[in-house]
């Protein structure tokens, strides 16, 4: 298993590239307030973290994973590998020290570990527990980046083929962003605790059903937020997202979020 950082970066640039245009949409600072114009701005920034965190985009596990290790980690000599006929036990490498530059305009470094607990029936692979904390830092034209993920995900396939599984436990997805044209930073914490997370793999990775509640907090243009909510996946790739009684239909292929 190799790492796939050169796929991931560009991932990593849209993320920084997401935030930017996020800040720019608000000219005026804003307070640790509950008015409309905070409140949507939180909304809009919480919904782009869950997307984007959900596939990896902050350099964790991703869900299009299915029940295998994720690609976006190195295997070191020392760590065991999943091969087709077997797929059980210990996979664990607390040593990830990733380097990767595109030119001289794109750099990042990847450091943290991860443990994984593969189950299986017999020979056959049916899901995992997943323990990592992995940190990327890096910087692109005009931006720099500092991103932090804690995962602790349990992962069952629910079929033969491990295309529809399920995954319980929490993420922590941090994103730190500095820009200087002009001066300015954005920061989005979100930490989420997802309940019986239905996931079906032939169809792009849909969530079909499940819960979560988060913890969040952030600052834009010297403002900031800390809110608390709820969210219910709904399939199609939408997720319903509530909070302060206030309730938003997040796309969860864009991240983008509506009033609903």
């Amino acid at each position: 298993m190799k790492l796939n950082l050169r796929a991931a970066l560009p991932l990593l640039m849209g993320v920084a590239i997401s935030y930017s245009a996020c800040k720019k949409t608000e000219n005026k600072p804003q307070s640790t307030t509950t008015d409309n114009a905070a409140v949507s701005q939180a909304s809009a920034a919480i919904g782009k973290n869950l997307a984007q965190s959900l596939v990896g985009a902050f350099g964790g596990a991703s869900i299009k994973d299915g029940v295998n290790p994720s690609t976006t980690f190195k295997a070191a000599s020392k760590t065991k590998v999943q091969s087709t006929d077997v797929g059980c036990g210990f996979y664990t490498d607390n040593s990830l020290n990733l380097v990767w530059n595109q030119g001289d305009t794109l750099k990042a470094t990847k450091t943290g570990g991860y443990s994984y607990y593969f189950v299986c029936n017999g020979a056959a692979t049916i899901g995992y527990n997943l323990v990592d904390s992995i940190k990327t830092v890096g910087s692109g034209p005009g931006y720099s980046f500092v991103y932090n993920t804690v995962q602790k995900y349990t992962v069952r396939g629910l079929n033969t083929n491990n295309s529809n599984f399920s995954l319980n436990g929490t993420m922590q997805a941090n994103a730190d962003n500095n820009y200087t044209k002009p001066v300015s930073a954005t920061s989005v914490h979100v930490t989420y605790t997802f309940t019986n997370l239905y996931v079906h793999g032939d169809d792009n990775f849909d969530i079909t059903s499940g819960n979560a509640t988060f913890v969040s907090k952030g600052s834009f243009n010297g403002g900031g937020w800390e809110y608390s909510g709820t969210l219910r996946f709904l399939g199609n790739h939408k997720a319903q997202m509530v909070f302060l009684n206030h309730e938003y239909l997040v796309d969860l292929t864009t991240g983008a979020t509506t009033p609903n």
